[in-house]
């Protein structure tokens, strides 16, 4: 195993010559974390093949000496956009035989010959022949620290029981606690019973109409979460748990906390060395539909006391994180209350997150965006390729490019899915808005709306 540490804001942000990076978007890590949940119904696979391709992520942050995994050789029209924006590609790597269900992790340690090649690259940095190499997943479990020690690769990131520790929503409650932050107004609740006497708690203390938010321990993209407006709907909303929850209410916790009308979801990243060191990068607003995420807002602009406070907060919690042996990338959700109460800790996800994944743009881009992140998905009747979408933007003038740096860029191509369902095409359209001002940008992305709404009825 290599030894050198390396610094990974450090890495995308500055010292982009420094080392090889060996990318791999493992999404789904929480289910070889959490195996009960792929109890939890049925899985959309027609929608998983889709959410697998959001791997094409990983291309903002490679450069050109990295190597990147991926399922299927990206779309050339989308290549060359990224090229002609200035991104740097990096090394394709597609595991043979690849398919588009099996996780991406199965297919690399399936694939012998893949293997031998990250292999050498690793051994080329251990010789002193080439650079030093980390392979950076999207998140540590048991199967990519197979991979780093099948290959004599250094992984980014901590052990996977550690990191499933981290990615625990009960977790996330009990640090903040810890830590002295505010918390939601809520318990932890062992059983069904715990569940109930919390909601009728929580109801006799709200001032007007009830609204509470129970959460599964484990999960991601709003997953495990149910929201309860009325006491009356609560033995409907447990029986719906039990069957779709993927663990009972009374298999090892639950959460149970008041819902608060915010004026503001934060999204903050954190950097944690392998020697301590604790570096917040990339706050963001954070565009949620109840309680999944749609888009960001960089810069934050949230004001100078506010932003000071989250970062001494962020210090804080990446300094006990370290304490427990985490580190690594992780992605913190916290917000501000319609009171103006900071709840910097909502939750900790220790791995990458799609905000993760904008976070380093202004090194290629500049800094002088107002910068919006959308997310749209819809049902075309036909397929939708990326050379289309991108003709369509162009005629409308909405399109993000080198000779008119402002517009939109859509930044990935295998989520706008080829593959026929009895309802259409499935696409899944991540998309960035660049302008000079906020209401420039609030005006592309109302054309897009427009334009998105076009292409289907979904």
């Amino acid at each position: 195993m290599t030894t050198k540490t390396i610094n990974l804001v450090e890495a995308l942000a500055h010292e982009r010559d420094h080392g090889v990076l060996i990318w791999l978007f493992n999404i789904g890590a929480e289910q070889v974390w959490h195996p009960s949940l792929r109890k939890g119904g049925m899985v959309d696979k027609d929608e998983q093949q889709v959410v697998n391709r959001m791997e094409e992520m990983n291309l903002l942050l490679c450069r050109s000496q990295d190597i990147i995994v991926l399922r299927e050789k990206p779309d050339e029209a989308f290549l060359d956009m990224l090229q002609r924006l200035g991104f740097s590609l990096p090394r394709i790597e597609v595991p043979e035989p690849s398919d588009p269900l099996t996780p991406i992790s199965e297919l690399v340690l399936a694939d012998k010959a893949l293997l031998a090649r990250l292999r050498a690259v690793a051994e080329a940095g251990h010789s002193g022949g080439g650079a030093k190499a980390w392979l950076v997943p999207y998140a540590v479990t048991p199967q990519e620290e197979a991979i780093a020690e099948c290959c004599g690769l250094k992984l980014i990131g901590a052990p996977s029981s550690v990191s499933a520790r981290v990615n625990d929503k009960i977790f996330s409650r009990l640090t903040a606690q810890k830590l002295g932050f505010a918390v939601s107004e809520g318990a932890v609740c062992e059983d069904e019973a715990a569940i109930r006497r919390e909601c009728v708690r929580l109801a006799e203390l709200a001032d007007g109409p009830v609204k509470l938010i129970i959460k599964q321990p484990h999960g991601a993209s709003g997953q495990g979460m149910y929201m309860l407006d009325e006491l009356s709907k609560l033995d409907t909303l447990l029986s719906v748990m039990r069957r779709f929850g993927g663990s009972s209410p009374s298999s090892g916790g639950w959460l149970v906390e008041r819902w608060h009308n915010k004026q503001m979801d934060l999204n903050y990243q954190l950097c944690i060395d392998e020697s301590g060191g604790v570096t917040m990068f990339s706050l963001k607003k954070q565009n949620v539909d109840g309680t999944v995420y749609i888009g960001s807002q960089v810069p934050a602009e949230i004001g100078v006391a506010l932003e000071e406070e989250v970062r001494r907060c962020a210090c804080q919690l990446g300094t006990y994180l370290y304490s427990i042996g985490y580190t690594g990338m992780a992605s913190i959700d916290g917000f501000v209350d319609e009171g103006g109460l900071l709840v910097p800790v909502i939750e900790i996800n220790g791995r990458f997150t799609l905000s993760t994944y904008i976070s380093f743009l202004s090194s290629v881009l500049g800094e002088q965006h107002k910068t919006l992140s959308r997310y749209y998905r819809n049902v075309t009747a036909a397929p939708l390729t990326y050379s289309r979408l991108c003709d369509l933007l162009a005629e409308e003038g909405l399109l993000y490019t080198p000779e008119r740096p402002q517009g939109v860029f859509v930044y990935t191509a295998g989520t706008l899915s080829g593959i026929p369902v009895k309802r259409g095409y499935v696409n899944r359209i991540f998309t960035l808005i660049l302008a000079d001002s906020w209401q420039e940008a609030e005006a592309y992305a109302h054309k897009l709306e427009g334009i998105i709404a076009g292409l289907g009825c979904s």
